[in-house]
């Protein structure tokens, strides 16, 4: 029944902002169309164009029109928040369904599992689902043109969600259900962008500006619902288009829409969709006492240099990784272009398959158990939300159900992880590397613990994920709001949080020091 949910919301919306788009090409100007959303007041501007930020050149800005934008950011809030709950709860039952019903179905009917051929076979034909359905829908929009088309100047006009949203949702799905070391974080990104685009294409007519900002504002509305936090959503976002660990041009003015859009989006949440849930954050990274200033900035120092480095080799890693796999696809031609897609991501996903047999605590995205890294496995991973069942990981060679045994271990896991999500992002797998990295980063935080001591080792698991992730990505505040918002409440998050900080900064500035190239194609 939800998986029927998710597909009448997915043409739901990819028919409404089809209409939306064919809509606006009747608007007279760039004046709104007379036929908006009952949430909305009819708008009568005599300048749409105007929408841009004048105070940016000097001029004034109207504030009557930026009103109007910041009302449509509530609207587009809910909109995108609804869409990534939804979204969010199917993934939720898929996931339960594929690792946790049906092993328990053939056990029940056979007696016994092969952890290794069931695990296998999931990933693998998790990998020849997405091939399949990447044949179908061959160009659907990434989180890479979305970089790509923000952080242009001027900014690119996003496709119409009709024709991409619907694959988008849906391959992401398939992804993240079949254990994929990339997350729908991106992927909500996107979703929410393109809805953003498509509600301002129906208000506004064919104004780039407030396309550009509802955008962020869409993208902002959906991150949030989907990781239940607010304001870093609409952080990262905006990071995300902008190469230099800053905000991009557009964000003077989509900023504020951003941010409202995400307190939209957590309200509908928190206050009625879930409003019984605790609120907080719940990794709890352990106890560190008293830091004094000469350990922080050490700590600080050397994890935004290592995760300098680990983000660089990681990035390097997937772009020689990409051109191995495609590099025949334009050369034998047309005929021959239907194959690669189908056995390079079957490829991956047995490749996948067989890491996870060995190493089962590196499946999924990383969010679900993050937990068990954080605190060196001392939480086993069957306690977790994506935990498996002690069969399934009856094979594992560093066994997921208690503490790392020695500084291997925990290297192992590590290493093991950044391999599946090198695999997943080189075989164009759609999705998110926020929490996967974080997942990889934290048992290599734990690898050096015996040289730092056990009171800092909280404290580098905190910067050397948050370096590692803001190397790639670009987005050192909105890695850092994350990691402080999904916090437990018993985190010592004023002794930790300063080092954190230095160290994400740190690990962007110096990347881009160590290489020319990053991970996604900035157009600044």
């Amino acid at each position: 029944m939800k998986a029927w949910s998710f597909l009448i919301l997915s043409l739901s919306c990819s028919s409404t902002t089809a209409f939306l788009t064919t809509s606006s090409s009747r608007a007279v100007g760039n004046r709104p169309l007379s036929t908006i959303s009952s949430l909305h007041t009819k708008r009568e501007w005599s300048n749409a164009p105007a929408l841009q930020a004048h105070a940016i050149s000097g001029g004034s800005i109207d504030i009557r029109q930026e009103n109007e934008i910041l009302k449509s950011s509530i609207t587009v809030g809910v909109i995108t928040a609804l869409m990534g709950f939804v979204y969010g709860k199917i993934l939720g039952q898929s996931v339960k369904t594929v690792w946790t019903i049906l092993p328990n179905l053939i056990i029940k009917r056979l007696g016994s599992i092969n952890p290794a051929l069931f695990i296998t076979g999931m990933c693998t034909m998790g990998g020849l689902l997405v091939g399949l359905l990447s044949l179908r829908f061959p160009s659907t929009f990434t989180v890479a043109d979305f970089v790509s088309s923000f952080s242009a100047a001027p900014a690119k006009t996003l496709p119409l969600s009709g024709d991409h949203l619907l694959p988008l949702l849906l391959l992401s799905l398939v992804t993240s259900t079949f254990g994929f070391s990339v997350g729908p974080e991106a992927p909500m990104v996107c979703a929410g962008a393109l809805i953003g685009a498509s509600l301002s294409r129906h208000w506004y007519g064919a104004n780039n500006e407030s396309q550009e900002t509802l955008a962020y504002a869409g993208a902002a509305g959906a991150l949030t619902a989907f990781m239940g936090i607010p304001i870093a959503g609409s952080i990262f976002a905006l990071e995300l288009t902008c190469a230099n660990a800053g905000l991009p041009k557009a964000g003077g003015r989509a900023l504020a829409p951003s941010i409202i859009s995400s307190i939209s989006a957590i309200t509908l949440i928190r206050g009625l969709l879930l409003p019984s849930k605790a609120v907080g954050g719940h990794f709890a990274y352990g106890t560190v006492g008293a830091l004094s200033g000469r350990a922080m900035i050490l700590v600080a120092l050397t994890c935004g240099a290592g995760g300098a480095v680990i983000g660089t080799l990681f990035h390097q890693v997937v772009a020689m990784m990409k051109s191995v796999a495609w590099r025949n696809n334009a050369v034998k031609g047309e005929k021959s272009s239907w194959k690669r897609p189908l056995l390079v991501k079957t490829l991956i996903g047995l490749a996948v398959g067989i890491i996870s047999t060995n190493y089962p605590q590196t499946l999924f995205w990383g969010e679900g158990s993050l937990q068990m890294v954080i605190d060196g496995q001392k939480t086993a991973f069957s306690a977790t939300k994506h935990g498996l069942s002690d069969i399934l990981t009856s094979a594992a060679r560093v066994n997921p159900s208690v503490p790392f045994g020695n500084s291997a271990a925990a290297v192992q896991v590590g290493i093991a992880k950044l391999i599946s999500i090198a695999l997943a992002c080189a075989g164009k797998f759609p999705g998110g590397i926020i929490f996967p990295l974080f997942f990889a980063t934290a048992p290599l935080a734990h690898a050096f613990g015996s040289l730092i001591g056990s009171d800092l080792v909280p404290v580098a698991v905190f910067c050397l994920m948050g370096a590692t992730q803001a190397s790639v990505t670009r987005t050192p505040l909105a890695t850092v709001l994350m990691l402080t918002l999904t916090a437990s409440a018993a985190t010592e998050l004023s002794v930790m949080l300063p080092a954190c900080m230095i160290s994400s900064y740190l690990g962007v500035f110096l990347s881009r020091q160590l290489s020319s190239k990053s991970y996604f194609g900035y157009k600044e």
